[in-house]
């Protein structure tokens, strides 16, 4: 699809993302965060349905990123937060304007909501999981909140080798299925998960990270992380991802921190090797090393890294809520 096509694709999905996900109001403060990788086809047409909803968008473009200053954004754009009422993340080289600081700040005063968009690419906002149902896709993320909620201990496990247990019941459990209707809500778009960061230092096991990784894309060779006392200790495994991966954690400062666990709930999400697309799939699911604090945790990093899991089998308290990458909400 190229040309005239995605274009008219992007503007579908722009008026999808303005008006039904987001519902923005006339009069509303809308800014839009890019940088110089971002496609800007998207933005434009993001801009358009902005104005025909009657908000106003700003247009911001921060640098590009490297992997260890990847949630730094300027501080022109961390004051023009302040003044937004929605914002949209589209960095396409880094998670600086989903992650980065103040956004989870005003989040929580129920200053801002917020859209997520970054690191994706045209594909990720025309095809797969962007054209799912996305009202169906918060009734199944709300059920499997019901039966997430009262827990206090995880356990996920993958055919891959994946053994994992953790406390968890402190930190809120992340609700993402593409709406951001009330001042403090966030989606993404691309979207559709649930996930929770565990307690501080209790996560303990093997993680084998078969699916792609943020930053690394789909792995050579599996990775495999040793988990204890909620860090990231040992990375095993040959191939270019697991050296990438050793390298970063030696550079960046918590890093290595486990910082979430996620299930993905979308049926339209493609497995196409993109980290962000598969993320949200439903048969996956992922975790994260870095920061938490968007959880509600204490550690921060210069880094939120997503790893993509295949056919996850969770249990929360022993119940089973996913099944061999199957959602379990009878």
């Amino acid at each position: 699809m190229t040309g005239l096509p995605m274009v008219v694709e992007a503007v579908k999905s722009a008026s999808k993302v303005i008006h039904q996900l987001l519902k923005v109001k006339p009069s509303e403060q809308v800014m839009i965060i890019a940088d110089p990788e971002t496609d800007m086809r998207m933005v434009y047409a993001l801009a358009g349905e902005v104005e025909n909803a009657g908000g106003e968008y700003t247009i911001t473009i921060m640098p590009t990123r490297s992997m260890e200053r990847s949630l730094e954004m300027t501080e022109v754009i961390k004051r023009g937060m302040e003044a937004a009422d929605v914002v949209i993340s589209m960095t396409r080289s880094s998670g600086a304007s989903t992650y980065g600081e103040p956004r989870g700040r005003l989040r929580e005063a129920k200053k801002i909501r917020t859209m997520s968009m970054c690191m994706r690419d045209l594909e990720n906002w025309t095809k797969g999981g962007a054209t799912a149902d996305y009202e169906e896709l918060r009734r199944n993320a709300l059920a499997l909140i019901k039966r997430w909620q009262p827990g206090r201990r995880l356990e996920l496990t993958t055919p891959a080798g994946t053994h994992l247990t953790a406390e968890i019941g402190n930190h809120i459990i992340g609700l993402e299925a593409g709406f951001a209707e009330k001042p403090g809500e966030h989606g993404a778009f691309s979207d559709g998960e649930v996930s929770q960061g565990p307690n501080e230092g209790t996560a303990n096991g093997v993680v084998v990270v078969d699916g792609p990784m943020c930053y690394f894309g789909m792995p050579d060779h599996p990775v495999i992380l040793e988990i204890r006392n909620g860090r990231a200790e040992e990375i095993k495994g040959e191939g270019r991802a697991a050296a990438a991966l050793r390298d970063l954690i030696a550079k960046v400062e918590n890093a290595n921190n486990f910082a979430e666990v996620g299930i993905g709930i979308n049926p339209n999400s493609l497995r196409n090797g993109d980290f962000e697309e598969e993320k949200k799939a439903l048969g996956t699911a992922h975790i994260a090393l870095g920061k938490n604090t968007s959880y509600g945790g204490t550690t921060k990093s210069m880094v939120h890294m997503d790893m993509v899991l295949y056919s996850p089998t969770l249990k929360i308290d022993g119940r089973v809520l996913v099944k061999d990458g199957r959602l379990q909400l009878d």
